[in-house]
C-alpha cells in the first residue's frame, strides 16, 4: 500500500503471525451493554464487524474473564466449554479482514473477592486461578483466535500479584517471586496451546526500571508481544518528551527487548502513529478512542482519507457506553 505513513503501513511479524500493518485496535468494551450469561452477543459481533472495515493489523478483543465471579461489569466468559461456539463466530469476524486476532484474558481480582490481599488467598485457590488462565487460553485457541493477551496491568488480578503479593510461598515477597505467576503463565500457555499460539502480555509497573525487568523476564519466558501500559501508578516522564507517559515507558522497554513492543496512550492521528514508529519508540501502536469515533479509522488513515475525528469528549471512557460517541452517531445518522 502506498501510504502517507509508510512505517504504520508496514507489516510486522508477531510470533508465528504477520500483521498486515502496525495499527492495533486495543481491548475496549461497551460497559453498559448487557452480556447475558457472559456469552458473546450479536451486538458484539456487529461492533467487531465494523472494526474489520478498516483492515487494522491486529484486533484485541475486550477483556474476558477466566474465572466465574461477580464483576463490576458483564464480560465475556471463558470458564467453560459452552462459550466456545459463540467465541468461534467472534474470532472469524475479527480475522476476516486479515487482522491478527487476540483476546484479552483476565481475572477481576481483589475488588470482587472475599479476600483482602493476595496473601489471604489459599494456595489451593491461588493455583486454581492460575489453571483458569491456562484453560481459558486453550478455549480461545479452540475458538480460532491467534493468541491471547494476559491482562497484567490496570490493577487487575495479575497486576495485584505483581505489585502487592506478600505471600509466603514462591509467589510473593521478592520481585522475582511476585512476577513468577505471569512468567509461568506465558510458559504454561505456550506448552498448552503450542508455539504458534501468540502470548502477549499487557503490563505496567510503578517504576520504569521494574517495568523493564518484568519485560525482560517475559521475553525470556517466551512472550511474543509486550503491550506497555500502567499498573497502579503513572510513570515519571522527562519534560521534553512530547507524548503520553505510557509511550515513553514503551520506548524504554523497546530499548531493552527484542520482541515487538506495543505502545498505547492518547494517540489521535496518523502523524503521531508514524512519529512513534519512525522514532523507534515501539513496533506497533494501539489506537482506541479514534476507532470508537470511526471504526474504519485505521484503513482511512493509511489510505490518506479523512476519518471521522474523535472529539476527545470522553463519554466513551471510564465505564461509560462507547456506543454513545457523538461523532459515531452523527456519522451513522448523516
Amino acid at each position: 500500500m502506498n501510504s502517507l505513513f509508510p512505517h504504520a503501513a508496514a507489516p510486522l511479524a508477531v510470533g508465528s503471525k504477520t500483521m498486515p500493518n502496525r495499527i492495533v485496535i486495543p481491548p475496549m468494551a461497551d460497559i453498559i451493554q448487557k452480556v447475558p450469561g457472559n456469552y458473546v452477543t450479536e451486538y458484539m459481533l456487529q461492533r467487531y464487524q465494523a472494526y474489520t472495515a478498516g483492515n487494522p493489523g491486529m484486533i484485541v478483543v475486550e477483556g474476558s474473564n477466566v474465572t466465574e465471579m461477580r464483576d463490576v461489569r458483564e464480560a465475556i466468559g471463558l470458564w467453560k466449554d459452552d462459550f466456545i461456539p459463540p467465541l468461534r463466530r467472534l474470532a472469524e469476524i475479527v480475522k476476516a479482514g486479515g487482522a491478527v486476532g487476540l483476546i484479552q484474558i483476565s481475572n477481576v481480582g481483589l475488588k470482587v473477592m472475599d479476600e483482602n490481599s493476595i496473601a489471604d488467598i489459599s494456595r489451593e485457590q491461588f493455583l486454581s486461578y492460575k489453571e483458569d488462565f491456562i484453560r481459558a487460553a486453550v478455549r480461545c485457541r479452540e475458538a480460532g483466535f491467534d493468541g491471547v493477551e494476559l491482562q497484567g496491568a490496570h490493577g487487575y488480578y495479575l497486576c495485584q500479584v505483581i505489585e502487592t503479593s506478600a505471600r509466603d510461598d514462591e509467589y510473593g515477597g521478592s520481585f522475582e517471586n511476585r512476577i513468577r505467576l505471569l512468567v509461568e503463565l506465558v510458559q504454561d500457555i505456550k506448552k498448552a496451546c503450542g508455539s504458534d499460539f501468540i502470548v502477549s502480555a499487557r503490563i505496567g509497573y510503578p517504576t520504569i526500571d521494574g517495568l523493564i525487568d518484568l519485560a525482560k523476564a517475559l521475553e525470556s519466558a517466551g512472550a511474543d508481544l509486550l503491550s506497555i501500559s500502567t499498573g497502579t501508578k503513572n510513570y515519571d516522564v522527562p519534560d521534553d518528551f512530547p507524548l503520553d507517559n505510557k509511550i515513553y515507558a514503551a520506548s524504554r522497554v523497546k530499548q531493552a527487548v527484542q520482541i515487538p513492543v506495543l505502545a498505547v496512550g492518547n494517540i489521535k492521528s496518523g502523524e503521531e502513529c508514524e512519529l512513534i514508529l519512525k522514532k523507534g519508540y515501539a513496533d506497533c501502536i494501539a489506537v482506541g478512542r479514534c476507532h470508537l469515533a470511526d471504526p474504519a479509522w485505521s484503513g482511512k488513515i493509511l489510505a490518506g482519507q479523512e476519518p471521522v475525528p474523535c472529539r476527545r469528549c470522553k463519554p466513551c471512557r471510564w465505564f461509560k457506553d462507547s456506543s454513545q460517541c457523538p461523532a459515531r452517531n452523527e456519522q451513522e445518522h448523516a
